[in-house]
């Protein structure tokens, strides 16, 4: 089999996947309703949540974002019980909570289902120590979210969000820009290590398509399918609603051409063929990784990664690859030695 020798030839090999269930998920209805007392603190937890972190810019608010004040309102009430998410925010010294246990009640009565989280503004939250109240909330879940911080969601909102509501990254980060950066690289991660397994099992040399390594064209292709999709659910939850085919053309000029793919063929050259499993095992990781990250930047700022940005990027990411590989590689050598 003669080798894939650009980025632009792998990736056109994956334009006939079916994505439709993926781009279905950002364009299924999904209502989020925000509900407070306080009108600061519910415009405070409206724009924070709509605000990209890449750039600072306040995106428009979501169509199936809607924000009221807590009350008794019976449509209001009934409107949320319908909804994915429904969001309590508490402002900063309020005490008396009477009426958001009512409220969450009356919600939870309606639908038992649905997912209510309770958001406390804190400032300096994540200097001090609060004591949760989660009996006071008769069934929903609490958050405390310090205002002062530069990332406010990511400590407990998100980890919380990702158990309440499984296998939504991409609805999430396309309604909710402020999860988008941990939301892209928790995506990040996960393929990094699915192709670092993938490559532990197979015994990879041939990682990569810049490469010119000619090698096993199912192999390829697994690791290249695993990395178009993870850069396709990059571009879905940062907002881009498109599809598969225009983002492998607007992703191949910014991946296949240069310094990202020059990077990549450097390190691995240099392992072969002397050097065991390990260091190819963190390659096929730290270069999916590296992928994923460039489409990040590409979708949350609008243009490519500089190669000081790429060289850095891919040193830390070489780094937890190796980690990952040498975990891999002993649980696979533990595992052929068991019975």
């Amino acid at each position: 089999m003669a080798p894939i020798t650009s980025m632009k030839n792998a990736w056109s090999l994956l334009t006939e996947l079916d994505t439709r269930s993926l781009r279905e998920q950002v364009q299924t209805p999904f209502p989020i309703v925000i509900l407070g007392r306080d009108p600061q603190a519910r415009q405070w937890l409206t724009d924070a949540l709509r605000t990209d972190p890449a750039t600072q810019k306040r995106l428009p608010l979501s169509s199936q974002i809607a924000v009221h004040p807590l009350a008794e309102d019976r449509h209001i009430r009934a409107s949320a019980a319908r909804a994915r998410l429904v969001i309590i925010v508490i402002a900063p010294q309020q005490s008396d909570v009477v009426q958001e246990q009512k409220q969450i009640s009356s919600l939870l009565a309606l639908n038992p289902r649905l997912p209510v989280v309770v958001t406390q503004l804190r400032p300096g939250a994540s200097q001090a120590v609060f004591t949760p109240m989660m009996a006071a909330w008769r069934g929903a879940a609490e958050v405390i979210v310090d205002p002062l911080e530069t990332s406010p969601f990511d400590a407990e909102l998100l980890p919380l969000l990702n158990t309440l509501l499984p296998e939504q990254e991409l609805t999430l980060g396309y309604h909710l820009p402020a999860l988008r950066p941990d939301l892209a690289r928790q995506i990040i991660r996960e393929t990094s290590f699915a192709n670092a397994s993938y490559a532990t099992t197979t015994g990879l040399a041939e990682l990569f398509p810049a490469l010119l390594v000619p090698g096993n064209m199912a192999d390829f292709f697994v690791l290249t399918k695993n990395q178009a999709l993870m850069a396709y659910k990059i571009a879905l939850l940062t907002g881009h609603d498109i599809g598969l085919q225009a983002m492998t053309a607007e992703l191949t000029g910014v991946l296949g051409g240069g310094f990202l793919w020059r990077e990549t063929a450097r390190r691995l050259v240099g392992f072969l063929p002397v050097w065991g499993l390990v260091p190819k095992v963190a390659v096929a990781y730290a270069g999916t990784a590296i992928i994923g990250e460039a489409a990040y930047h590409w979708y949350a700022h609008g243009e490519p990664m500089s190669q000081e940005q790429i060289a850095s990027l891919y040193a830390k990411a070489l780094s937890e690859g190796k980690q990952k590989a040498h975990w891999l590689v002993q649980r696979l050598k533990k595992e052929k030695l068991e019975p």
